[in-house]
């Protein structure tokens, strides 16, 4: 072991790093959730979508609400619950949020790169932007999650990443039902700069609704955007869930 590792392993544990799901203590192979945790995450992002059956992490399956506003893929790692079976997946998008933990930030944005890349085929000149963070947020956490997510998952499958929105939103949307989240939903853009010839993927820690990526997407068809591809760690569906077990396997 060289000088370099022995010194990474103390540093990761002087900094005692724990599951962002139980609070366990990690091991210095662990990444973000322990091997438990990481279990109870495989089984969400193992099931399969309810409309084309296909494993969620393969799925492209878009919303209504979402489709009206032309975005026809939504690529996307698990099905978000509020139940107890989904604690650890959950788990992943709240430290996101709050925590600005770089295995977190790393974890996600693997899993999402290889999404994208395992179910779209990526013409040259794509684009990768975020549903930006309200400015309230911001000043509270220090960080916009989605724009480093962003970022990140841009590094990884060769797309430019592009900061073009920013928030008017005032209220916390989870603290909004139906029209009032549309209402508030509120989104202007920063970067003036056309997007004519180019796909753009924008991308978001959580989908419920689709109210703040639609009123994005609206905006990013009024830059030219060819298509429109959205992409988030968990969404909500409206639709029947009870879709069959699948055996498939993800690699920590």
């Amino acid at each position: 072991m060289s000088l370099r590792d022995l010194i990474d392993r103390a540093l990761f544990y002087l900094s005692v790093p724990k599951c962002v799901c139980c609070r366990r203590r990690l091991d210095y192979s662990d990444i973000a959730l322990c091997p438990d945790c990481y279990r109870e995450y495989v089984q969400s992002s193992n099931r399969s979508c309810s409309r084309c059956s296909k494993v969620l992490s393969r799925c492209t399956c878009s919303m209504a609400y979402l489709e009206k506003h032309k975005v026809k893929r939504v690529i996307k790692l698990f099905r978000y619950l509020q139940r107890e079976e989904n604690r650890a997946a959950n788990s992943l998008i709240y430290s996101l949020k709050n925590d600005n933990r770089k295995d977190v930030l790393e974890f996600c944005a693997n899993r999402l790169a290889d999404a994208i890349l395992s179910s779209v085929d990526l013409r040259p000149g794509t684009i990768i932007t975020n549903v930006p963070r309200r400015n309230s947020a911001i000043l509270k956490y220090g960080i916009d999650q989605s724009a480093l997510l962003g970022r990140a998952v841009g590094q990884r499958i060769g797309a430019e990443y592009r900061s073009l929105f920013y928030s008017r939103t005032k209220t916390a949307q989870k603290n909004l039902h139906g029209d009032e989240r549309l209402a508030n939903a509120s989104y202007d853009i920063k970067d003036e700069g056309s997007l004519k010839g180019h796909d753009l993927i924008i991308v978001d820690d959580v989908i419920t609704t689709g109210a703040s990526m639609g009123a994005v997407a609206d905006l990013a068809s009024s830059l030219g955007a060819r298509e429109i591809i959205a992409v988030s760690i968990g969404i909500t569906y409206r639709d029947k869930y009870d879709p069959p077990q699948v055996k498939y396997i993800l690699k920590q």
